[in-house]
């Protein structure tokens, strides 16, 4: 057995099969997060206001978005890319990158797909669970190429 794991390991795929592998478990357990955060907003926080749909989309995605992205940074950084030592502004730096990244996709990409499935009749939660589909994926891409690339490589 331990002939086989060696033998894995020093395959050419095994590093990044096994990162996707680390991001896939840190994803899990952020979207996990980003959707207790927006189901207790929009079914707790926000249940009986005034507010329209729109609204409410909005307001939850962005309190989603900001204890997402601190997890997220906190746990890509030390267990997926391994962002090593940093000065305060090299992770200030990498976290407004790795930011923007679920900007794009968590501010402006999914509260759009929500509100475009509600349209057809999707209950919130199940357009909230749709647009992962598309997220997860374009997130490690930007991730691993931008917000975590390191320039020695």
């Amino acid at each position: 057995m331990k002939e086989l794991i060696e033998k894995l390991k020093a395959h050419p795929l095994y590093a990044p099969v096994m990162q996707f592998a680390r991001f896939g478990l840190v994803g899990v357990s952020n979207t996990a997060i980003s959707y207790a955060v927006e189901m207790l907003g929009y079914y707790v926080l926000f249940a009986g206001s005034p507010l329209d749909e729109r609204a409410k989309v909005v307001l939850v995605s962005a309190l989603s978005f900001l204890v997402s992205t601190v997890n997220s940074y906190y746990w890509n950084n030390r267990f997926v890319f391994k962002g090593g030592q940093k000065s305060v502004a090299g992770h200030l730096a990498a976290y407004l990158r790795m930011a923007a990244c679920y900007a794009v996709t968590g501010l402006a990409l999914s509260p759009l797909i929500k509100l475009g499935l509600g349209k057809l009749g999707l209950p919130f939660w199940a357009a909230s669970i749709s647009t992962l589909i598309v997220t997860i994926p374009l997130n490690f891409i930007l991730n691993k190429f931008w917000a975590f690339a390191r320039k020695d490589s």
